[in-house]
């Protein structure tokens, strides 16, 4: 009798990857779109601002924010290792997007009112 095990393993690996890209396709584009964008700088609120209006915003001299077509990207910075710039654009519910050395948060949220407070 041959042995079957190769073949139930192989079965096995690929069930256990076929679920665990199901997942994450799921929670990929399960995320539901934002409105606004939260601006932080030092953890105090710096702007709210609503993301289906494109506009470019300066954020104390430390970064440039640009809000277009939906979604908000760090334009550009002042920090030497420029992750924040080369992030990709958000546009879901929680998404961020941190300029660490900056100490400045770009944070996607979901409905509610919408107030400009430049500090």
């Amino acid at each position: 009798m041959k042995n079957k095990r190769p073949i139930f393993d192989a079965l096995l690996i690929s069930a256990i990857f076929l679920i665990a890209g199901a997942a994450f396709l799921c929670l990929k584009f399960s995320g539901r779109a934002g409105d606004r964008v939260e601006i932080r700088v030092g953890g105090e609120l710096f702007a709210t601002l609503p993301l289906g209006e494109d506009r470019v915003i300066d954020v104390n001299g430390l970064c440039v924010v640009k809000i277009e077509n939906g979604s908000a990207r760090v334009q550009s910075a002042v920090c030497k290792n420029q992750i924040c710039v080369h992030h990709r654009p958000i546009s879901r519910q929680n998404e961020t997007i941190v300029c660490l050395p900056g100490g400045v948060t770009v944070k996607v949220a979901g409905s509610g009112g919408v107030d400009l407070i430049s500090g």
